[in-house]
């Protein structure tokens, strides 16, 4: 993400704890929002989070993480720009225990056109891509990008990358170098 915002001068809000601790990519009504467990293995600091504890975690991380999502929108259109909106995430290569063989997935909701055309130079790019995979838009499973998107009337999508190619900086680097491309084409920046 910060590659991809360094390239194309983009503006950049991440999260600064583990979706572990609280899923700032979940609506707060959701019951995976604080998991007591993953794939199969406890998280003993979720065990027994109590209703309150919720509240302090939604008050901590995820209000405050969603607001800066909003102003930073806000001042984008304040200052006559019309942003895009897209979310960046990564997946695990197995799970439970099917093996993800692809690098890219392109979820949408809405925008369907726009998620093909960003697919098509992702792919140029050289990665393999899969829409509404590993999780589907479709299943309102990209809440943050949605959220945002559709409450300041902007184009949306969510990124999910495979970790299988993110295991060191250089990687990550190159995955951001050749995201950044792929979106500045389909986005027609320049």
């Amino acid at each position: 993400m910060q590659e991809v915002s360094r390239r194309l001068g983009a503006t950049a809000v991440g999260g600064r704890y583990s979706r572990l601790v609280v899923d700032l990519n979940r609506d707060p009504s959701d019951s995976s929002l604080i998991r007591p467990q993953c794939n199969d293995v406890p998280i003993p600091f979720n065990a027994l989070v109590t209703p309150s504890q919720t509240v302090t975690r939604l008050a901590r991380f995820h209000t405050p993480y969603h607001a800066e999502i909003d102003q930073q929108l806000a001042r984008r259109a304040a200052g006559g720009l019309l942003p895009f909106l897209v979310s960046f995430h990564s997946f695990t290569p197995f799970l439970n225990p099917r093996r993800r063989r692809f690098d890219t997935g392109v979820l949408f909701q809405d925008h369907r056109r726009l998620a093909g055309r960003l697919g098509s130079e992702l792919m140029r790019q050289g990665f393999s891509i899969r829409y509404n995979r590993p999780y589907s838009g479709l299943d309102g499973l990209i809440y943050a990008a949605a959220r945002h998107g559709a409450n300041h009337q902007i184009p949306y999508l969510e990124l999910e990358f495979n970790q299988r190619g993110l295991g060191t900086k250089a990687a990550c680097r190159e995955t951001g170098r050749r995201a950044a491309e792929a979106l500045r084409i389909a986005l027609d920046l320049g």
